[in-house]
């Protein structure tokens, strides 16, 4: 940081002021004087010089007192000189107060957001004992809660009209698993509409952990009058259901279906009914990440990032990283306090993410790399649908600039994802919407 030094308050007229006459010649502090402005040499009767001082040597005048000679140079300047000193020592005062002001200006200015701007997580660190020096962001109001009702499977406790395939309460339990597969792999893939006669369908073809869905809707009046869905499992078999009724089933029955459910990760989950109600509703939780599990150094949970958590001496953390990382470390100011903030690489100088340091800990984590996945496989590039379908509870809110995030049960952060097309006011969430950027604790703006 540059430093400003206030300039000299009481500057040295220029050669340019007028001169005083020879009997009261203006006093030049640049040079030294022998002799003062008035000094009258005059033969004394009694052969002492009455300008010496008792015991001083002969021949020697007494000088005057130096505040004595400023009295009297300021006494000789003329109008136009006091004048243009004045104005000298206003000027360079205002000079210095711009400076000042530009150098304020500045500071607070440090920082400038990204476009994919970290967001401040609200809480502080208050189990580690840190106690940040400067404000988080706060998120602004409201706060949207999503939850997993809307995904649940539902089936009228009816078989077909030609009699049901297992029975009257299994074929019902096998076409509400096929609508909640159905639900989630909709909110996974955008459906295409194809124009039929006077009505349109609606088609889509998804996958949600092995299960291959097809769907087709027949729309009347801006109204779904049909449906047909067919799922094919991940190892063997399908089942196909007509407005939610299963019409048929090959190599599949309902134990091999509940097999291959938890199979991918999946515990099923029958909704309490009122007494009178005539239809069958089950919900899908997933319970683990679908495929090769994470491993523990790209793991997000909690506080943490991998073997990195909130609160770690930041000494611990270099020692951590240099064996096997690329750290770039840099200072910056806030609040006249200078914090470190690192900037950590792979080895083929790949970005992975930042860690911000507070009292000599880490104070928070920002990741920018797709290679950290929650234990359910959530990451950078993972859409609000996957999202929504592996968590039955995500938290949907924008912070103060208009910057839209979610926030997941057992990680300690905030998942920033695009703006475009996201109203949290309306309540519009696209499913398609992306994340691209997670924060693990708090940050600081940075370029």
């Amino acid at each position: 940081m540059t430093e400003i030094k206030s300039a000299d308050s009481n500057p040295i007229p220029g050669a340019d002021h007028p001169q005083a006459p020879p009997a009261a010649a203006a006093f030049d502090p640049g040079q030294t004087r022998l002799l003062p402005p008035k000094a009258v040499l005059e033969k004394q009767d009694s052969g002492r010089d009455p300008g010496l001082k008792p015991g001083a040597a002969p021949g020697m005048v007494a000088a005057e007192k130096p505040w004595q000679v400023v009295l009297d140079w300021l006494r000789n300047l003329s109008q136009a000189s006091i004048i243009w000193i004045s104005f000298s020592i206003i000027l360079v005062f205002l000079v210095v107060l711009i400076l000042l002001i530009v150098q304020s200006g500045q500071k607070s200015s440090t920082f400038r957001s990204a476009a994919t701007e970290p967001i401040d997580a609200a809480a502080e660190i208050r189990d580690n004992g840190l106690t940040p020096s400067y404000s988080s962001r706060k998120a602004s109001k409201p706060v949207h809660v999503l939850t997993d009702d809307e995904f649940a499977g539902t089936a009228p406790m009816v078989a077909r009209e030609n009699g049901p395939i297992f029975s009257a309460a299994i074929d019902p339990e096998l076409a509400a698993l096929a609508d909640a597969l159905k639900k989630r792999s909709q909110m996974l893939v955008e459906s295409r509409t194809v124009p039929r006669g006077n009505s349109v369908s609606r088609v889509s073809q998804g996958e949600y952990r092995g299960f291959k869905v097809s769907v087709e809707e027949k729309i009347e009046n801006q109204q779904i009058s049909s449906e047909e869905v067919t799922v094919t499992m991940p190892r063997r078999g399908f089942i196909k259901t007509v407005n939610r009724v299963l019409e048929s089933v090959r190599e599949i029955d309902l134990g091999g279906f509940v097999s291959e459910l938890h199979g991918a990760g999946l515990d099923i989950v029958t909704l309490p009914a009122p007494a009178e109600s005539q239809v069958l509703q089950v919900q899908l939780r997933a319970v683990r990440i679908f495929g090769k599990p994470v491993e523990s150094e790209l793991l997000i949970s909690g506080k943490s990032v991998g073997k990195i958590f909130l609160g770690m001496p930041t000494a611990r953390l270099e020692n951590m990283l240099l064996s096997s990382y690329v750290v770039l470390k840099r200072k910056v100011l806030v609040n006249e306090i200078y914090h470190d903030v690192y900037k950590v690489l792979d080895q083929s100088n790949e970005p992975l993410f930042f860690v911000y340091e507070n009292q000599g800990r880490i104070w928070g984590i920002a990741i920018i790399s797709e290679i950290f996945k929650t234990e359910k496989g959530i990451g950078i590039g993972s859409n609000l649908g996957t999202i929504r379908v592996n968590y039955p509870r995500v938290s949907v809110g924008v912070s103060e600039k208009k910057i839209p995030y979610v926030k997941i049960d057992g990680v300690d952060g905030l998942f920033v994802i695009q703006s475009e097309g996201v109203n949290v006011a309306r309540r519009i969430f696209p499913s398609q919407t992306k994340v691209v950027s997670i924060m693990i604790g708090n940050s600081l703006e940075f370029e």
